[in-house]
C-alpha cells in the first residue's frame, strides 16, 4: 500500500467514524423506506467517492512514473555530460 493509499484509507475511516458517531441505529433503514430520494443522493455521494479514489489512485501511479523517468533522464544526464566514452582499442 503506497502512502495515498494509506492518506485515502486514513480519510475514509474518519468519514466512516463521524458518520457513525452522527447517526442512530436505523437511520440506514428508514432513509431507504421513508426518503427514497435521500438514499439515491446517498448512494449516488458513495460512488463518487469510489470513482474519485480510483482517479487518484491511478493518477498517482502515474506520478510515481513520471518522477521514476525524471530521475533516470538526470542520471543520463550526469553520465553523459563529459562526452561520450572514448572507444577502448584492442592490442594488435
Amino acid at each position: 500500500m503506497n502512502r495515498l493509499e494509506r492518506l485515502l484509507e486514513d480519510e475514509l475511516n474518519r468519514l466512516v467514524d463521524r458518520i457513525a458517531a452522527a447517526t442512530l441505529p436505523g437511520t440506514v433503514g428508514a432513509t431507504a423506506s421513508h426518503h427514497p430520494e435521500l438514499r439515491s443522493h446517498i448512494e449516488q455521494s458513495e460512488s463518487r467517492v469510489a470513482a474519485l479514489r480510483a482517479v487518484l489512485l491511478a493518477r498517482y501511479a502515474e506520478w510515481e512514473q513520471a518522477l521514476e523517468e525524471c530521475e533516470n533522464l538526470w542520471a543520463v544526464a550526469e553520465l553523459e555530460k563529459d562526452g561520450p566514452p572514448e572507444p577502448k582499442r584492442r592490442a594488435a
